[in-house]
């Protein structure tokens, strides 16, 4: 019996709404590899190799239309090789338009589980396909996990602080906001974060393009995967960049994550009615917990990805620090 806490997301309706749905993926169920829904793209000539993944979570509908488009507009890497990845299309296929957050896993976060002693005893549906696609994942040299967010804020780009990753994000030219981690002290079972600890080279990148359900987050989605192909060079001359799904707005900017809050009761309860990006000083109260009051631990406090339905025992927001000047 498997001894993973349960998949546990609010079941109830979205607050925006849902102009994007899944699609009939089966079609690229057989692609050229040995694993269902991974496709690898080789130009056969030297060059880096490229993993870009979508359906990590199952509801984040727009990575898989990023994917669609790159295989349906023939577009090849002119070097190197580019694999496309499907992830957890069982928790995709399950996707039900009056309960949009229920689809996000099956069992499981299949963005928590990316760690060596996890992995080697299987017994999820989400730890399964993770160990099927692991030796993608560990044998890229550089790779883009696209995903949205729950509410509709900026998209966002989150990386570790080290190697290449800074200077490839500041070549992005990614007008949003940046969020940056040491590769240790935040969820060391980020898929990402498992790239990076097998990267020699490479960068280790998520996209969040944007709210689930909004349809400018195809865009996003698709933008993102096609200049983070062009900034290595793979990307063919004739092929269009097309423009980001979002336009800036004062939230762009670079914000070093701090930690993690989780509910301790059900009674978990926002100061304020909160989306994602707001800031706090010092002090400020953020939220009760029960009888506990959870104040801000630093300036600058910005709140990222805020859980819509507080769960006891579940994350329920991320802390980070923004770094730079906010605009006038």
């Amino acid at each position: 019996m498997s001894t993973v806490p349960p998949c546990r997301f609010s079941i109830a309706a979205s607050d925006a709404p849902v102009e994007l749905l899944p699609v009939d993926i089966s079609p690229y169920r057989q692609g050229n590899c040995a694993v269902d829904y991974v496709h690898r793209l080789d130009s056969g000539v030297a060059g880096p190799e490229l993993v870009i993944t979508a359906l990590i979570h199952g509801n984040e509908i727009c990575g898989a239309n990023a994917l669609i488009h790159i295989l349906e507009q023939g577009i090849r890497p002119v070097r190197g090789a580019l694999t496309l990845i499907f992830a957890n299309v069982k928790a995709y296929q399950q996707f039900d338009p009056q309960r949009p957050f229920a689809s996000r896993c099956i069992d499981e976060d299949m963005n928590r589980l990316w760690l060596d002693q996890r992995l080697q005893q299987p017994d999820t549906q989400e730890s399964h396909r993770a160990l099927e696609l692991l030796p993608y994942i560990r044998s890229a040299d550089s790779l883009l996990d696209l995903h949205s967010t729950t509410h509709p804020v900026a998209p966002m780009l989150i990386y570790p602080d080290r190697g290449r990753n800074p200077g490839f994000a500041d070549r992005l030219e990614y007008p949003f906001p940046h969020l940056i981690y040491d590769l240790d002290s935040y969820h060391t079972g980020l898929m990402i974060s498992e790239h990076e600890r097998h990267t020699r080279s490479g960068v280790s990148l998520v996209a969040e393009c944007g709210q689930h359900f909004a349809r400018a987050t195809t865009q996003q989605a698709i933008s993102s995967a096609l200049r983070f192909i062009y900034l290595h060079g793979m990307l063919s001359p004739q092929v269009e960049l097309p423009d980001w799904g979002y336009a800036a707005d004062s939230h762009a900017g670079h914000y070093r994550i701090d930690r993690v809050l989780q509910a301790a009761t059900d009674q978990f309860r926002f100061a304020e009615q909160v989306q994602g990006f707001e800031l706090y000083n010092k002090g400020d109260l953020i939220a009760t917990d029960d009888q506990q009051l959870i104040a801000a631990p630093f300036d600058n406090c910005a709140l990222i990805m805020p859980a819509r339905v507080p769960i006891a025992g579940e994350e329920v927001v991320t802390l980070a620090q923004r770094t730079d000047k906010q605009p006038e």
